[in-house]
């Protein structure tokens, strides 16, 4: 190979640029130490949390997210960030060769090794490639910057600048380190092109930009002179731009790879219990440093790209809530309150009980002036911000946590979750009525109670009903079709029916924590007590609190959602739709299957094995739905603000021009038909619950008709109308 096609590694630069470079690094490397000490200072201030089990499957997930890019490039216009990152690593690569073949070959050289391998084909290969880095850069970032600059987005529109610190992260924004990375790039191209202009080598370079860009330097009479200050102007720059990595936003593409690896590895959507109820001086989160430190760091995480409002159902019905806004905010608190805490620590003051009573903040109160309370009292946790987020932050455990401390110390809450309050405690359900009364949808359809049953261990599968189907009139007829199929498919089952009681979601959601873990203790007990086998349920917020949040209580169960397990027994041909359907069905994935749970194809195998529907879908589908409004206890409180989002659902869903809107959770069927009826659409656009269509598609559908009805079903015919829920 031959080692004379190369380039002379720092090329006509005086020894004293060559100091000034390695002073520079020293600095920068200080500045790092002292910025990293000071965001670990305010970090510690949070509550201990493990997130270091599982390491290898983390190091993985961190890897595949932060340097595959997959959550930024899931929008169209994500590629101006993964051209500008994938130019960014390549150079980086590209320097770190360099630093191998000049410095760290001089310390091999004194060990008697030889290492270098920058010249012949690898060079030229090399130059090729870090001219193309450096294009990919240039373009991603103007690309990126005309976006913003142009386009102005919603999603990355400011927070509100009176909750926004004056400091110089602020100050400099965004544009800052953009700027310094375009200068970086577009002045290295100009640096390789004087010196190939001013040492002409004998053999062809393949930096083909840089070697075009020589030939105009040297049209215009640029010479070694030229090169030397161009070098040193060059080297300034990027110790200016490195620099931005610990004191302007760009810290994200550091801490954002961190905090990937810190992500939540458990269930999606699970919150975290109370510890200790009985012991505890406070419950939930009033002030900023009684979040966790790994809250703590989502807040130093978040890169502010607005992925998290896009298909947020509060940010696009003109709430208050904004998940951005909240982090931004919280984090700016953070730091205002961050030397007053640390400084209350190393005077030995705390509200631990080792150090004496630290003062009182005077400063604004996180939740009424910070975060407000509309925005903690208007999240339906349906999920979408942590989907979006690609940097993995977890934004429902800490309105959550907010909530738990306005329920539980201040007994501050909507007055309309009240009544569910009180229900969920006096009768086991949120409209507090006749527990006694919770079997009545079964009479006369011979459902066997657990209670009645010789040996449960014989039934295949405990049907947990819940509370809508139970109660509500309108989803009443959902249990009896789908009780109406498993008798068809011959699945042995039971009901618990008065030893049901509500799982306790709308209370968890609401921060009634202490009433959940009474009503999931209840749960856990009676459950173990029969050991089911398999538990099915057509809610997904019971399916979510049996499966992924009654483990913290001692229960371990397998649970199905009733569209998985429909598609089981479709599959096994235990069901066999015959019934043509001619209708163009568009399925609603609610929020707390498709999102927190990861369930979308069972329901539309279901649909596509029912002969003639014609099954559609619209962008927000899948896990990118949109809530239907009623998560997150919202179900059981009023919208007060902007519009309403079971309005803006049916919007969405009307794209897909369906002629029937199947849905599979109880809160969807109530929210989206009374949006359909709202506008009078009943005649053209009808509501069912995955069970009716499949009841029906099977003739189970009149042995599901309720005892008034006459053994009438309601199958999907023209001119067939919604009857009136009644919640």
């Amino acid at each position: 190979m031959n080692e004379q096609v190369t380039r002379q590694i720092l090329w006509n630069v005086p020894v004293a640029f060559v100091v000034l470079m390695y002073v520079l690094l020293a600095v920068l490397v200080a500045a790092y130490v002292w910025a990293a000490i000071q965001w670990y200072r305010r970090i510690s201030l949070g509550a201990a949390e493990n997130r270091l089990d599982k390491i290898p499957r983390r190091i993985f997930l961190a890897l595949r997210d932060a340097f595959g890019q997959g959550y930024v490039t899931r929008q169209s216009w994500g590629w101006t960030h993964y051209a500008f990152y994938v130019g960014f690593v390549g150079l980086l690569i590209g320097t770190i060769i360099v630093g191998i073949n000049s410095d760290i070959r001089d310390l091999f050289a004194l060990a008697g090794m030889k290492l270098y391998f920058y010249y012949g084909a690898f060079y030229l290969a090399f130059k090729a490639a870090m001219d193309t880095f450096f294009a990919i850069l240039i373009v991603g970032v103007l690309a990126e910057g005309a976006r913003r600059r142009l386009r102005k987005p919603a999603i990355l529109s400011p927070a509100p600048p009176q909750k926004i610190n004056k400091n110089l992260e602020n100050r400099l924004g965004y544009w800052f380190p953009m700027t310094m990375l375009v200068l970086v790039a577009c002045t290295g191209l100009m640096l390789e092109g004087a010196r190939i202009n001013a040492t002409h080598p004998k053999f062809t370079e393949w930096a083909y930009i840089g070697r075009s860009i020589g030939g105009v330097e040297g049209a215009l009479g640029a010479g070694i002179t030229f090169h030397r200050y161009l070098w040193l102007s060059h080297m300034l720059l990027v110790y200016v731009f490195l620099a931005c990595f610990a004191f302007t936003k760009l810290r994200h593409l550091v801490f954002g790879p961190m905090n990937l690896f810190l992500r939540n590895m458990g269930a999606r959507g699970r919150l975290a219990p109370i510890k200790d109820f009985e012991n505890a001086e406070t419950f939930g989160v009033s002030q900023v440093e009684q979040y966790t430190w790994k809250q703590l760091f989502d807040m130093a995480a978040c890169l502010e790209c607005g992925r998290c409002t896009i298909n947020c159902p509060t940010v696009n019905t003109g709430k208050t809530l904004n998940p951005k806004f909240l982090v931004m905010e919280q984090r700016e608190h953070l730091l205002q309150k961050a030397p007053f805490l640390i400084a209350a620590r190393a005077n030995g003051k705390s509200n631990g009980p080792s150090g004496a009573e630290a003062p009182a903040w005077s400063g604004p109160d996180m939740i009424t002036e910070v975060a407000t309370e509309a925005a903690v009292w208007g999240c339906t946790t349906c999920g979408w911000c942590e989907e979006g987020c690609p940097v993995a932050i977890e934004h429902i455990q800490r309105i959550v946590d907010m909530r738990r401390y306005q329920v539980l110390m201040e007994s501050k809450f909507p007055s309309e979750a009240t009544g569910a309050f009180k229900g969920i405690e006096n009768q086991g359900n949120p409209w507090g009525l006749a527990a006694e009364k919770r079997a009545d949808w079964a009479a006369g359809l011979e459902i066997p109670e657990m209670a009645g049953v010789e040996n449960p261990a014989d039934l295949d599968v405990l049907y947990w009903v819940g509370c809508a189907g139970s109660f509500d009139e309108r989803n009443q007829k959902v249990s009896r079709a789908f009780s109406a199929l498993m008798k068809q498919a011959g699945v042995r089952f039971a009901i618990l029916g008065r030893e049901e009681t509500c799982t306790g979601d709308p209370a968890r959601r609401l921060g009634n924590e202490y009433l959940y873990a009474t009503v999931a203790a209840q749960n856990v007990e009676t459950l173990n007590r029969y050991k089911p086998k398999r538990i099915v349920t057509q809610c997904p917020h019971c399916f979510h609190n049996l499966k992924n949040e009654y483990p913290d209580f001692g229960g371990n169960y397998t649970v199905l959602h009733e569209a998985e397990f429909l598609a089981e027994l479709v599959r096994a041909g235990r069901l066999k739709p015959k019934q043509v359907l001619k209708a163009r069905v568009t399925y609603h994935d609610p929020c707390y299957m498709a999102r927190h749970n990861r369930q979308w194809d069972g329901a539309r195998a279901t649909l596509r094995a029912i002969p003639g529907a014609e099954l559609t879908d619209v962008e927000q589908s899948r896990n990118r739905t949109f809530c239907c409004g009623a998560g997150g206890g919202c179900m059981w409180k009023e919208e007060h603000e902007g519009s309403r989002i079971n309005q803006k659902r049916l919007d969405q869903l009307s794209e897909a021009k369906p002629e029937c809107l199947a849905v599979g959770c109880p809160f969807c069927m109530t929210m989206i038909e009374d949006a359909v009826k709202s506008r009078s659409l009943e005649e053209t656009i009808r509501v069912r619950d995955l069970s009716e269509l499949v009841a029906e598609a099977t003739g189970a559908m009149e042995k599901a008709a309720s005892p008034s009805s006459n053994g009438q079903g309601e199958p999907i015919t023209a001119g067939n109308t919604q009857t009136a829920v009644k919640a």
